[in-house]
């Protein structure tokens, strides 16, 4: 018998598991649906919408909802972003593996969800900025490594107005807070990548500030490793 959880990269797994009992889950951006399966046969949700914009990875979902005997709770949908997805139709959406820019434009035509599971690749404090300015909570946050690449995704809903440091932008409130396992491990991860942006920037006005901004980053990770942590 298929194991659909032997599918499950440690990223997705941590996606998965932030999704709490949801009646109607739609998967933004569902890709291969092995989320979207894993939510059905685990009974996390009782249907789930695989969504994609493009039709070769839907269709692909398409062939392991079949392959996983998932079609009674999986429907594998079209649509770019939320377009095809009703108003109130789902409880919680999962927009994940995409940067941070491109899910909360994204999350501009959200249809009514009260939670959302994001999965940010890249500009992870445009992401936080968009949900404290909008009106989101971070109710919880969580780390990944797959080799040498360590992700992070988090679960926000709808409250009040939060402001948040420039550190917690960067690495994530709840991080900050509950130090996890894989939580200095991260930030090594991220000051690695502010290494990196730090010896290639230029010297142009615009990479200047760049530059400011990057060593601040840089000293507050070391901050971070040195067991430092003012939250």
């Amino acid at each position: 018998m298929l194991n659909i959880e032997k599918s499950l990269t440690p990223r997705l797994k941590m996606i998965a598991d932030l999704v709490p009992p949801s009646n109607v889950v739609c998967d933004i951006g569902t890709d291969h649906g092995y989320v979207s399966i894993y939510l059905a046969k685990k009974g996390v949700a009782e249907k789930v919408i695989a969504a994609d914009i493009k039709k070769g990875p839907l269709a692909q979902a398409e062939k392991n909802i079949a392959l996983f005997d998932a079609e009674d709770k999986v429907e594998a949908r079209l649509s770019d972003g939320f377009s095809a997805i009703g108003q109130n139709e789902a409880d919680t959406c999962i927009i994940a593996g995409m940067g941070g820019e491109t899910i909360a434009s994204i999350l501009e035509n959200e249809k009514g969800c009260k939670y959302f599971i994001l999965q940010m690749q890249t500009a992870h404090r445009h992401l936080r900025q968009y949900l404290s300015i909008h009106g989101y909570i971070i109710e919880e946050e969580a780390v990944a490594q797959e080799g040498n690449k360590m992700y992070c995704a988090l679960r926000a809903k709808r409250g009040c107005n939060h402001a948040l440091t420039e550190t917690e932008l960067e690495i994530g409130p709840l991080l900050l807070k509950n130090t996890p396992p894989l939580f200095y491990d991260y930030v090594r991860y991220r000051l690695y990548e502010i290494e990196c942006i730090l010896k290639s920037v230029g010297n142009s006005e615009v990479a200047s500030g760049r530059k400011a901004h990057c060593e601040f980053l840089k000293s507050e990770y070391e901050r971070l490793l040195r067991g430092e942590n003012n939250g």
